[in-house]
């Protein structure tokens, strides 16, 4: 159901018939970063969020290195946008927004940065979303490990859920062709410069509310 650089992940069936996702780590590159691989395993352990994936097991025998997560129903937004040309709403764009905030503000309390927030990696089933794939998650360091890489990769969805309804050619930079407020723009430059000022999620959920909210 997706693969990556470090893995492949599976649609499968746990003794119960309950769906779950059973990440396979490609051999190569599980023994090229043998003292990284634990991150993923730790930080999930220690996280409990309705929209975040549960780590529900480890599977180690001749056939691979798997993890088994909870399964998170919906399509990822890169799905959504490139598959089903799907155009979103204002209302829509809000909601997914607020909450991946939401849960960088739940991750962000633990120390904990996601570091690889895309298209790819929230789902979506028409209400709620969810955060997927810790693989590049670490634990915040104030040096190279930092919030503002979350924040910024946050920003880049939203630009991309916003030009959903673009019908322009793409010739000029976003704060122009898009249809956003000065407000607006201004948030967004800010979460997507590399030194952004913000360092408290809980500021950016509530001036992500002011500048989106219908």
């Amino acid at each position: 159901i997706g693969k990556g650089r470090y893995g492949v992940c599976f649609l499968a069936a746990d003794h119960e018939g309950r769906k779950v996702v059973l990440k396979r780590f490609r051999p190569r590159m599980f023994r090229k970063n043998m003292n990284a691989n634990h991150y993923e395993a730790v930080i999930l352990s220690g996280l409990k969020h309705p929209a975040i994936p549960e780590l529900l097991g480890v599977i180690n025998n001749r056939q691979g290195y798997y993890y088994v997560l909870e399964y998170k129903e919906g399509l990822t937004l890169e799905q959504w946008l490139f598959e089903r040309k799907k155009v979103f709403t204002s209302e829509e764009i809000y909601g997914i927004g607020l909450q991946i905030f939401e849960v960088l503000e739940y991750l962000h309390s633990r120390n904990v940065v996601h570091g690889d927030i895309s298209v790819a990696n929230v789902t979506y089933d028409g209400e709620k979303t969810a955060l997927l794939d810790f693989g590049l998650a670490r634990y915040e360091d104030g040096r190279n490990i930092r919030f503002s890489l979350d924040y910024a990769r946050a920003a880049n969805v939203l630009l991309y859920l916003l030009y959903s309804g673009y019908t322009g050619k793409g010739e000029r930079p976003w704060y122009e062709e898009l249809p956003l407020s000065g407000e607006q723009k201004e948030f967004l430059k800010e979460l997507l410069d590399p030194e952004s000022v913000f360092e408290d999620a809980c500021e950016v959920k509530q001036r992500f509310h002011r500048c989106f909210a219908a």
